[in-house]
């Protein structure tokens, strides 16, 4: 186990910082009709253009995208459920580096959003201020001095900020923590979500914790309290791993081992099952039971698993077992091409 807090990669999966801002003078997204709506993009589009003259951004429409690659874009966590919704309105620019993204008119004229693999809150915020600060001298934001930006949804009113981390809590779910865990954070102003986000779960014991409150306090003390509050959940969950070890080592080696058979010979798995031997797998890895990938591969066998990834590895799928196949034979390929062996 490691006792450098700064190093998070065994428990950290990805940080995400989002911006919401609207408009002055224009209904929010749920009460606009059609011209309105594309009024708005383009008022975006322009402004993009002295944003990003070197044209590192990219454009989409979201009507103009297939349903398995919307649900792609959700799946990686670039767009939301929110504007898949809105499809028929909304759109979106995505960086080359598919690290920040805009989504127009989902619930708010605009998310900025700055993902990072690494446990970046600071860097992510300065990146989105950069690009906020461009736009604001193009667009006139609705902000009040009493209540700072105005936004769809009370709750993201002020800073319009919202700070999150991915973790991968498996030790703590298992020791059957994660409910207390849930209530001790929600008393101090923060929320655990699923995998997805609002009303999903942790799949491969993944969770998101975020920011509830954005009104009275400013962006640098948001994501200083998620700072902390990742701080303390990195340390118990490092100890719950070490003492579940400790207490229990070959029902964590064979949890481990068996995982990572049924991933390198299956020859059909679920997305349900492939995220929990993943998930057993990287635990195993953190633990010094397994050193044949490393973190990264892991997370990118998360992401590759999924549902509308793996449908479109064979768009012309006939049957949902056989993208079950598909899955299995892409992580055994996968594994087989970047296992390291001692």
């Amino acid at each position: 186990m490691k006792d450098n807090i700064k190093d998070y990669e065994d428990i950290v999966i990805s940080t995400r910082v989002r911006l919401a801002r609207n408009i002055k003078d224009h209904r929010f997204p749920h009460l606009l009709q059609d011209e309105e709506s594309k009024e708005i993009i383009e008022i975006f589009q322009n402004a993009m253009e002295s944003v990003d003259p070197d044209k590192k951004f990219d454009f989409q429409r979201m009507s103009e995208v297939n349903s398995v690659g919307r649900r792609m874009l959700m799946e990686d966590h670039l767009v939301s459920p929110e504007l898949n919704k809105n499809k028929e309105i909304s759109a979106y620019f995505l960086h080359k580096d598919r690290k920040v993204n805009l989504l127009i008119n989902e619930e708010d004229h605009l998310r900025l959003q700055v993902l990072n693999d690494d446990f970046t809150l600071r860097e992510n915020l300065n990146r989105a201020r950069e690009i906020e600060e461009q736009l604001e001298k193009k667009i006139n934001f609705a902000f009040d001095d009493k209540y700072g930006y105005l936004t769809t949804c009370p709750t993201n009113a002020g800073t319009g900020l919202r700070a999150s981390i991915m973790v991968h809590l498996p030790a703590l779910r298992e020791a059957d923590y994660m409910e207390g865990l849930q209530d001790s954070l929600n008393k101090l102003g923060i929320t655990v979500r699923g995998f997805y986000g609002e009303g999903s779960k942790a799949s491969g014991d993944l969770y998101q914790i975020s920011n509830q409150q954005t009104l009275g306090i400013s962006e640098q003390m948001l994501v200083e309290k998620i700072e902390n509050i990742a701080h303390r959940i990195v340390m118990n969950e490092r100890n719950v791993r070490a003492r579940t070890l400790e207490k229990h080592p070959v029902k964590i080696k064979d949890k481990v081992f068996r995982s990572l058979g049924v991933l390198k010979y299956a020859r059909q798995i679920g997305e349900e099952e492939a995220f929990e031997c993943l998930s057993n797998l990287r635990m195993g890895i953190d633990l010094g039971l397994y050193q044949g990938l490393g973190f990264k591969q892991m997370n990118e066998m998360m992401k590759k698993v999924q549902k509308y990834t793996v449908l479109n590895y064979k768009y012309d799928l006939k049957s949902y077992k056989e993208e079950d196949v598909i899955r299995a034979d892409w992580i055994r390929d996968f594994i087989k091409k970047e296992e390291i062996f001692e």
